[in-house]
């Protein structure tokens, strides 16, 4: 669905109001043709993705470039004090495995590292570090345990995109290479594409995904 950009922006701020973990009052926002810029700042990492995922909830973006600087004005958390945080973040996560996962922190930026057994707990790890104050961005070097890959994993993703009312009107072809899962295609949202990133990557054995579908508005 093509939206005058006038009107792009109009949505998009009014999702951003409505989100209420999204400090939008510095944010600008401008549209090119169902293309979404993001510029000012947020207090917090965390409200710098939800502000992504909020946009690209909008019928008729097509990608969003988050350009916002993270961080309060005039404040600065000294990097020790932001890795102790960071620490107790990630033991308070029920799903980050106790002492699996170690933070690191130089100039404002976090460096995860360690071994999870799978990429939801890798990607809770990331979350549960971005809604600590001082944190401007995560370098995530957390690795996959190795398991085995069905045979049939095609068949086991096909089953799950199959199941799923978000992604019906997406044409997707999966295929793998080893333990790497390919995904080809279009999507008609933003959300049909994440879904169906999700479904390959629960999959048993899985240690990349290549999502290279297209949403098309």
């Amino acid at each position: 669905m093509h939206k005058p950009n006038n009107l792009l922006e109009s949505d998009v701020r009014d999702e951003l109001d409505w989100d209420y973990r999204v400090d939008d009052s510095r944010i600008e926002i401008k549209a090119d043709d169902g293309m979404i810029k993001l510029t000012g700042a947020v207090p917090t990492l965390e409200e710098a993705m939800m502000a992504t995922d909020d946009a690209r909830s909008v019928s008729g973006v097509r990608d969003v470039d988050n350009e916002l600087n993270v961080g309060l004005l005039g404040e600065s958390i000294a990097d020790a004090d932001v890795a102790t945080a960071c620490a107790a973040a990630l033991d308070r996560d029920k799903f980050v495995p106790k002492g699996s996962v170690t933070a690191t922190v130089l100039n404002g930026w976090v460096t995860l590292t360690g071994t999870v057994r799978n990429h939801f707990q890798r990607k809770a790890a990331e979350h549960a570090v971005s809604r600590v104050q001082g944190v401007l961005g995560v370098n995530n070097d957390v690795s996959l345990t190795d398991e085995p890959i069905p045979s049939d994993v095609v068949d086991r993703i096909n089953q799950a995109l199959r199941r799923n009312s978000v992604v019906d009107d997406s044409t997707i072809q999966v295929s793998n290479e080893g333990h790497v899962i390919y995904l080809d295609g279009v999507t008609n949202s933003w959300a049909a594409k994440q879904e169906a990133e999700d479904a390959a990557w629960s999959a048993p054995g899985v240690s990349e995904v290549v999502d290279r579908l297209m949403v098309i508005v």
